[in-house]
């Protein structure tokens, strides 16, 4: 008796592409969390460091990674804005975005945490907003930016200046938030710490629950797992045993 293996050359390119597929997937759930991982570490190494006091010289060069941070300063509770898309638990909403006025008189931008949506795109969260002069602390890091971005800037959006107040934005740059307050914003975003008081809910050290990195890995050992089957299976049923 010997072996004769001659499978179908359609199942070649199907068995083919179907491992592609499943390790794809797999090596981007590895990717996910590495990626994860990596966000936790930055976080973890800016709480060993003594915070950075924010002003219009210290924070001009704002990095990636997030760096911990402290200003003083008054918060422009009537010229807020919410930056859309934001996903929390699921559920669509917004961060909430207060410009700071500290004492040099620059203007810095403070993400006060996430908001829900109403349900009615017209209908926007109420806005509480600690008044007078306040300390605040948290991680000072670069404007987020999206993988892609759609549409064109506040800048170039007709009469932007008489639009109210909150304004819903996504994700503008330093350029759309010069445009929108009329002077100049300091390039980064403060993210105000958890446990401070004067903001709404915060997840920037912790990652959501249902999904931290060691399910990516979980999830990325089963799409590997599933190849690997898909290849034994392609291999038993056209390796036949011929007197």
């Amino acid at each position: 008796m010997a072996w004769t293996f001659r499978p179908p050359l359609w199942s070649v390119f199907a068995t083919a592409a179907g491992c592609g597929l499943l390790l794809t997937a797999g090596y981007w759930q590895v990717s996910r969390g590495l990626q994860k991982q990596a966000l936790l570490a930055q976080y973890d190494a800016a709480q060993q460091h003594a915070p950075m006091t924010l002003s219009a010289a210290s924070a001009a060069l704002a990095r990636a990674e997030p760096q911990a941070a402290q200003a003083q300063g008054a918060y422009l509770s009537e010229h807020q804005v919410l930056l859309d898309g934001q996903v929390l638990a699921g559920k669509p909403g917004y961060d909430v975005w207060t410009p700071l006025r500290l004492a040099d008189g620059a203007l810095l931008m403070v993400n006060r945490g996430w908001l829900p949506q109403s349900g009615v795109r017209s209908e926007l969260p109420a806005l509480p907003t600690p008044a007078g002069l306040v300390s605040i602390s948290g991680y000072w890091r670069a404007l987020p930016r999206p993988a892609m971005r759609l549409g064109k800037g506040e800048c170039v959006q007709p009469a932007a200046a008489a639009r109210p107040w909150p304004r819903i934005v996504d994700y503008p740059t330093v350029e759309d938030l010069h445009c929108l307050y009329g002077e100049q914003v300091i390039a980064g975003e403060l993210l105000l710490a958890p446990d401070a008081p004067g903001g709404f809910a915060r997840g920037w050290r912790a990652l959501p629950a249902e999904m931290p990195p060691a399910r990516h890995y979980g999830y990325a050992a089963q799409w590997f797992a599933f190849a690997a089957t898909l290849l034994g299976i392609f291999i038993k049923l056209n390796l036949k045993r011929t007197p």
